[in-house]
């Protein structure tokens, strides 16, 4: 009777474990599955012509594929807007005059294409912000308009123009500086609703030194708040005493100042829309004033009153240091080499922190020519881990994964390097060019909700050879993603369509 009974609490430990084997490969299955559920398209490669090389992804609608290429990072020259049907065929090009002018933004709206410059009117020594609506046919809507104008601060000066739109469209935020005679900060503010009318107007002085005083990164909610996030600096005998990092938030014509830390040394921190409570989140990696390395993020929040913000810290544990690569400089903490490339919120209130370790180094030599001695130098840009956090609501970390990448280039400031991030419902993926093994790969990673990991290969190219750019892709809807890409030295575009 005894064995009889053992035997039975075995058999039935036995067929539960079978069972749960069962529904976990199962749910491995479904998960794959899901992730796999996506069409790939190309465009036909061409070769660019012209001065135009590179290439930035505005967006998608249902009147085609919309590109912006210039020549250069300043936005001055050669700006070319470009017009491709939904299975990326070009349909036609057009050419912005940019004479004494260079661009600061290309939205895409409902309504059209809306392009503002920056312009030097020589007559009244002024910079101009002129703002012109174009269709999706590429041709010019109604009058340009001058939304603002500023005095230069200095010889060449485009105006220190800065704008952010709302994630429904429906404001435009206006943020300029100009210096007071005794060299203190001016901030010019303006809120524009989608016809380029402007709310209100806010002309503030703060009581801060130019060099001292640095935007860091601002954004407009949905309801027509703007957020500031910035620095200010005590020096004493030229050198930095303190840092202070800040809040602004304009609600209507009224500036409220918030300071967030004096005390942490920031080392990488973005202002993040939380489109579920249509309110602004400040998130930041941070470490000590006297040590090197990062110990931790923090998330920092206005109330619904927006009256006074709220700190959450997220520090990094001894056995999640342990697990994440290190090196002698940082012994108990990460390297300060960590960086946000994007923050994502849940709709828990929790977030998800996609970061990159990256390092420049410049190399010095001397090489005889004809005899005579010339010294060259050259940048190494090396792109190492990602890793990705995610934190729950109250900044615990529910998990988190490291990838290496190991991309390393010279001279190119890294423009193959880094990774294209993909934020679906259920899960999310950082597409990347694979260099560890040389095979120039494209490698897909994919991350769920749950912690759940997998990677494949997207483009196994054995017979081509394809790159893609991070930083020219965009998400253009909640299931695609169109990455411009280098294929056998040519320019095509790459659709992903996620069912």
């Amino acid at each position: 009777m005894i064995l009889k009974f053992v035997l039975c609490i075995d058999l039935t430990h036995l067929q539960k474990y079978i069972l749960n084997i069962r529904l976990l490969v199962l749910l491995v299955f479904l998960y794959a599955l899901g992730a796999q559920a996506q069409v790939l398209q190309w465009s036909q490669p061409t070769k660019l012509k012209g001065t135009a090389v590179f290439t930035k992804v505005i967006g998608e609608n249902e009147n085609g594929v919309f590109l912006l290429r210039y020549r250069n990072r300043f936005y001055t020259k050669s700006i070319i807007l470009e017009k491709y049907t939904h299975l990326l065929v070009i349909e036609q090009g057009k050419a912005i005059d940019l004479r004494n002018a260079r661009l600061i933004k290309l939205y895409m709206t409902a309504k059209g294409l809306l392009i503002i410059k920056s312009k030097y009117n020589r007559a009244q020594q002024t910079n101009e912000l002129i703002a012109q609506w174009y269709d999706f046919n590429l041709k010019p809507v109604g009058p340009a308009k001058t939304v603002a104008t500023a005095v230069p601060k200095e010889f060449g000066d485009r105006g220190s123009f800065r704008l952010r739109i709302s994630d429904d469209h429906s404001f435009i935020s206006l943020l300029y500086t100009e210096l007071s005679e005794n060299r203190e900060i001016i901030v010019h503010h303006q809120l524009l609703d989608n016809e380029l009318n402007a709310k209100y107007a806010k002309t503030v002085l703060l009581p801060y030194q130019y060099q001292n005083f640095v935007i860091n990164d601002f954004l407009v909610t949905n309801n027509g708040e703007t957020h500031i996030a910035c620095k200010t600096y005590q020096k004493e005998r030229k050198k930095i005493k303190s840092t202070t990092q800040r809040l602004f938030h304009f609600k209507d014509s009224t500036l409220n100042d918030f300071v967030i830390t004096d005390s942490l040394s920031i080392k990488s921190s973005q202002l993040v829309y939380d489109r579920a409570n249509d309110a602004a989140v400040v998130v930041a990696l941070y470490g000590s004033t006297n040590r090197y390395g990062l110990l931790g993020t923090f998330f920092y929040r206005l109330n619904k009153d927006a009256t006074e913000g709220s700190m959450q810290y997220g520090p990094f544990n001894e056995s999640f240091m342990e697990k994440v690569k290190v090196n002698d400089r940082n012994d108990g903490a990460i390297s300060e080499g960590y960086g946000i490339i994007k923050a994502i919120p849940r709709s828990d209130g929790g977030m998800m922190l996609i970061t990159e370790q990256k390092e420049v180094a410049t190399e010095d030599d001397v090489v005889l020519v004809n005899g005579i001695p010339q010294s060259t130098s050259k940048n190494i840009y090396n792109f190492n881990e990602l890793l990705i956090i995610n934190y729950d609501s109250a900044a615990f970390i529910d998990w988190h994964k490291v990838i290496t990448k190991n991309q390393t280039t010279v001279n190119d400031a890294g423009y193959f390097s880094s990774a294209v991030v993909y934020v679906g419902d259920k899960y999310i993926q950082l597409l990347y060019n694979d260099q560890l093994r040389s095979s120039g790969d494209v490698m897909q990673y994919t991350i769920y909700n749950n912690g759940f990991e997998e990677s494949s290969k997207l483009l196994k190219t054995e017979l081509d050879f394809v790159a893609v750019i991070p930083s020219e892709s965009k998400q253009v809807s909640s299931n695609k993603i169109i990455i411009p890409t280098s294929k056998n030295r040519r320019f095509a575009l790459i659709k992903l369509v996620y069912n």
